[in-house]
This record gives structure tokens, C-alpha cells and sequence, in this order.
């Protein structure tokens, strides 16, 4: 009986290694990705006056949501600001708001982390596509 219990947790640790590695990989890749889109950005030849981006700010201030969102106690106040920000984000480049994921209370905080992650791919990609630069967005990808 008791070596059943030992082979079951055993069995429980594998299975929490496998989920961390797995989204140390997804971090990795979003990480990657987000780093060649503020190089991008922050060349001047990229972005026309109209749409001037910070794209170092953008990603400081979504690591500091991804932050806040780790205080369990204050996560409805972190997803509350993490959607607001998006939606501000939205409005102030004449973006669709629908093109963020909407965070939940609920979710996990390595979702949100991930979901944070998306958003700011998604606003850089999208920044991009609107200064007619959609040939470099497919450059960087190489």
C-alpha cells in the first residue's frame, strides 16, 4: 500500500515537471518574439509619426501587470487594470478592442501571464500591420 502511494506521487511530480517545461518553452517563444518586435519598433524607419509607439514602455508596463496579476489577494484589481490598459491601448491607436483577450478573475496566474504575453504580441503585430509594414512583420519571423 505504500509503495503505491510512493508510485503515485512519483507519478504526480512527472506529470508538474512536463506542465513547467512546457510553458518555459511557450515564455521562451513569446519572449523571442516580443524582443525582434520592439528591435522593430524602435527603429524610425518603421513607424510613421501618427502611430509613434514606445514599444520599451508597452513591455515594461505588461511585466509589471504580469507582476501585480502574482498578488493573489489583488488579482481582480490586476485583471481589471490588465484589461483596461489593453482596451486604452485599443483606443488610443484606433485598434479593435476585440483583437485582446479579455482576462477572467478565475483564470490562472500563469494564464494570465501567457494571456498578457499574447496581448502584447498581438498589439506589436497589429502596430506594424498599421504603419504598412507588414513585410517586416513576416521578416522577423524568419
Amino acid at each position: 500500500m505504500r509503495s503505491c502511494f510512493i508510485i503515485l506521487f512519483l507519478i504526480f511530480i512527472a506529470a508538474c515537471s512536463e506542465n513547467d517545461k512546457e510553458n518555459r518553452k511557450t515564455d521562451a517563444s513569446f519572449s523571442k518574439e516580443i524582443s525582434d518586435r520592439i528591435k522593430l519598433l524602435s527603429k524610425d524607419s518603421v513607424q510613421t509619426d501618427s502611430l509613434k509607439v514606445k514599444p520599451n514602455e508597452v513591455d515594461s508596463i505588461v511585466n509589471t501587470l504580469i507582476l501585480l496579476s502574482k498578488d493573489i489577494e489583488n488579482i481582480s484589481a490586476s485583471v481589471n487594470r490588465s484589461n483596461t490598459y489593453f482596451s486604452g491601448l485599443a483606443t488610443k491607436y484606433s485598434l479593435s478592442d476585440h483583437e485582446f483577450i479579455k482576462l477572467k478573475n478565475g483564470m490562472h496566474v500563469d494564464a494570465i501571464a501567457t494571456i498578457l504575453k499574447d496581448n502584447e504580441l498581438k498589439f506589436f503585430n497589429l502596430i506594424l500591420l498599421k504603419n504598412n509594414r507588414g513585410d517586416a512583420l513576416l521578416h522577423s519571423a524568419q
